[in-house]
């Protein structure tokens, strides 16, 4: 019981920060494409999903739960991150 305690708190902290930082990340892709750095923005967006399909993939390997928790807390990043926008109508 111990160890799915342990995987499921972990599974939730790197969930959570890999989805702060693709999240946040999503600012500077955005400002790329609007400064016509189409490469530059594209290479980012590859580097973003890459990076967030790798991070779910260790989790996924780590257990079911891990995987559960993390998977969860990169939502819950992108709806606190992205909450302040919606509620300014950016």
């Amino acid at each position: 019981m111990t160890s799915f305690v342990f995987w499921l708190i972990a599974g939730a902290a790197v969930g959570f920060a890999a989805g702060v930082l693709h999240f946040a990340s999503l600012h500077w892709n955005g400002r790329l494409f609007a400064a016509g750095r189409m490469a530059a923005a594209f290479g980012m967006q590859v580097a973003r999903i890459a990076i967030a399909c790798a991070i779910l993939f260790v989790l996924a390997r780590a257990g079911a739960a891990a995987f559960l928790s993390g998977a969860a807390a990169f939502l819950l990043a992108r709806q606190a991150l992205m909450w302040p926008l919606y509620r300014r109508g950016a």
